[in-house]
């Protein structure tokens, strides 16, 4: 007699409804009970059926890689489209043009994942026209209906700043995204106002600046910031690339991170991890957002905007210290 999903789930030590996600690519499975799931079909000698496939091809658009975030994101798409039967294309959208008209048209695309929040609004309402479902890796767009999928921005930047606080740092220099709406910028700037709230301090205008939050902005931003001699033990920018701008910049006038000036990440990108010292920061789960993110465009219910908030993570790493 044939192996049954049941047997399979039986031998994996899951449940039967896990072993019909897995295989169908509409939900989210652990690695550890995918590999659990593999594992017992080979024993088994189960053979699954045939998953149906979505038509049409889920394009990603980009405007560009400016951030290490931003390859990350595109990496943990691709690899987890492995496990789906429709090609994912990446259409880059350049300022001023509409190639993206043909782009979607000769692809076939049916529908689209973005990896940004600032994005042109004609291109947003365009898509919408079209009836092209829409999904937000990491971020909030309320231009137009789309499921969004995100860590709670809020909370990871309170998260931030009451760290910062806990190891002594009082005197702290954000350097923000220019906030928008609901965006990021603006959810993690909340954050930390609450914190400082909750501690009872006074949030220092002078010590907030914004810019685009690339590794150039990060370097101008804290070369501006030391020329006018302002006080702050500690840094928190809301992207690595930022924070990695300011370490330079710290570095280039001659003081030393951490034993000077403490730094704080926010993304998790790889990078973080590939420098001297490396960086501590607050992370994106990216292969739990790959997933979910994949999964909508399995589930033809899903419809309107609906919103996901994914955990963040805290990642210790070596550009804060103590002070007393």
């Amino acid at each position: 007699m044939a192996a049954t999903i049941r047997d399979v789930a039986r031998l994996a030590g899951v449940s039967p409804a896990t072993v019909s996600r897995y295989y169908a690519g509409n939900g989210v499975v652990t690695d550890a009970s995918g590999k659990r799931i593999e594992k017992a079909a080979a024993s088994l000698g189960y053979v699954p059926a045939p998953r149906k496939r979505v038509q049409g091809n889920i394009a990603i658009i980009m405007t560009g890689l400016k951030l290490d975030y931003y390859k990350d994101a595109l990496h943990a798409l691709l690899e987890e489209s492995r496990r789906y039967d429709y090609r994912i294309p990446v259409i880059h959208v350049q300022e001023g043009r509409e190639d993206y008209k043909q782009a979607l048209k000769d692809l076939n695309v049916t529908g689209v994942i973005y990896v940004e929040e600032d994005l042109p609004p004609e291109l947003l309402h365009y898509i919408h026209a079209k009836h092209i479902r829409a999904a937000v890796f990491g971020g909030a767009i309320t231009e137009v209906p789309c499921k969004m999928v995100h860590i709670n921005n809020l909370a990871a930047a309170r998260k931030g700043v009451q760290y910062l606080f806990g190891i002594g740092h009082k005197k702290i220099l954000i350097l923000s995204d220019v906030p928008k709406s609901i965006q990021s910028g603006f959810q993690r700037i909340s954050g930390c106002r609450r914190a400082y709230e909750e501690a009872g301090l006074e949030f220092n205008e002078r010590l907030l600046r914004c810019a685009p939050p690339t590794f150039d902005n990060g370097y101008q931003l804290m070369r501006q910031v030391l020329s006018k001699k302002l006080d702050f033990s500690a840094v928190f920018a809301f992207s690595d690339d930022m924070a990695l701008g300011a370490i330079l910049a710290l570095h280039d006038s001659g003081l030393k991170v951490p034993d000077d000036v403490s730094v704080l990440g926010f993304d998790g990108s790889t990078m973080s991890g590939r420098v001297t010292p490396r960086l501590t920061t607050i992370g994106h789960p990216f292969e739990l957002m790959a997933k979910i993110v994949l999964d909508t465009f399995r589930n033809q219910e899903i419809e309107g905007p609906i919103e996901v908030i994914v955990p963040y993570q805290f990642i210790r790493g070596e550009t804060c210290r103590a002070i007393t």
